[in-house]
């Protein structure tokens, strides 16, 4: 792997380290319960890991590739999920999974036109 390539893993790698010792910490308690607003943090932290995937992988995206980065993001929320059972305050949930995979998809999905967008406008004269 070249430099360029490892330099392009940087940003996921972080993100997901970030993931993990953000579902670390116990859960505090006094928060207003807002029904939904977990789902749509999870939604939120996963399609930024998403997209931040899916542009590491930009010089060898196809659809298996995709496929199997799709797999791994949601394989990385299961255990994450499983992982919190230890942590207190905290506990494992399909639903919170569901939503992790959700915004997995869309960042991974969404990535690649923002991307083809960005370049698009770089490559205009001002």
């Amino acid at each position: 792997m070249t430099t360029s390539n490892r330099s392009r893993w940087r940003p996921p790698i972080f993100w997901a380290a970030a993931i993990l010792v953000m579902t670390s910490w116990p859960s505090p308690g006094g928060i207003p319960d807002v029904t939904g607003i977990d789902k749509v943090a999870h939604f939120g932290v996963y399609a930024v890991l998403g997209t931040l995937v899916a542009r590491a992988l930009l010089p060898t995206r196809t659809r298996s590739v995709m496929a199997f980065a799709f797999i791994g993001i949601a394989s990385f929320g299961a255990l994450d999920e499983m992982h919190q059972n230890w942590i207190p305050g905290r506990d494992a949930s399909v639903a919170d999974w569901i939503a992790d995979v959700s915004g997995a998809l869309v960042g991974l999905a969404v990535a690649p036109t923002l991307l083809r967008l960005t370049f698009a406008r770089q490559d205009q004269p001002s």
